[in-house]
């Protein structure tokens, strides 16, 4: 477990050193298409596959459960993850055109404690599967050029909302649900389709936060650092 150790203590030092990643406007327009070409790819690619193979694994395992429910079990918590996050997502948007938008950079704020309290559960889940037993290391160091990026991109977007109490507060508690989702997951023997369970959650999360967030508008993106995020990283997922 030394690979997936070293890997959660680097997502943790990504959360401390990204205020520090400043890169002049062109090339972050670059930068951020590049990471949303290779989170597109990486959900595609691997994460998706993954989901099918263990909805394959709970048809034969979960017997209680049947019928077209048991057949679409794990598609309906990608769904359900996917909603979410899009629920959190205009919740926050909403109160933050209303009421909160003059004072978001407050540790009263209730804005910025559902912001934190959300990622808090999305990089627990992230962390508990760094412990995946199944998957052979070098797919995790995959896993890891994945979320590296989307952490980086989600960690701008937050400290853009939040401001100096995202450094002060937000960032030390992302780190720890880190932590504490390896923790769960290092110290846990749950069935495989559980497992499966949290990365199908995962997955419908990032891939509307790929999408929605991380791929820029139109006048924003860049063309060229998006495919070349989805060409590289999708040759890599698929010959690693």
């Amino acid at each position: 477990m030394w690979i997936p150790l070293i890997l959660a203590v680097s997502f943790v030092l990504i959360h401390f050193l990204s205020i520090y990643i400043s890169l002049p406007k062109a090339l972050l327009r670059r930068f951020i298409s590049f990471s949303a070409g290779v989170g597109i790819a990486y959900v595609f690619i691997h994460l998706w596959p993954q989901v099918a193979h263990t909805q394959e694994l709970a048809e034969q395992e979960i017997h209680w459960l049947e019928g077209h429910l048991l057949h679409y079990a794990l598609y309906i918590i990608a769904l359900l993850g996917l909603s979410v996050f899009y629920a959190m997502d205009r919740l926050i948007a909403r109160a933050y055109e209303t009421k909160e938008q003059t004072n978001p950079n407050l540790i009263e704020s209730r804005l910025f404690w559902a912001h934190i309290a959300f990622f808090s559960l999305y990089n627990a889940m992230i962390g508990y599967l760094l412990t995946d037993r199944r998957e052979p290391d070098a797919t995790l160091v995959v896993f890891f050029i994945a979320f590296a990026l989307h952490f980086v991109t989600n960690d701008w977007g937050l400290r853009r909302h939040h401001e100096s109490v995202y450094d002060q507060y937000g960032r030390h508690i992302l780190s720890l649900a880190i932590i504490v989702g390896f923790g769960i997951g290092l110290f846990s023997d749950f069935p495989e389709y559980i497992f499966g369970s949290v990365e199908a959650f995962v997955a419908g999360a990032m891939t509307l936060n790929v999408i929605k967030h991380e791929l820029p508008s139109e006048r924003e993106g860049n063309l060229e650092g998006f495919l070349t995020g989805v060409i590289s990283a999708g040759f890599l997922f698929i010959f690693i």
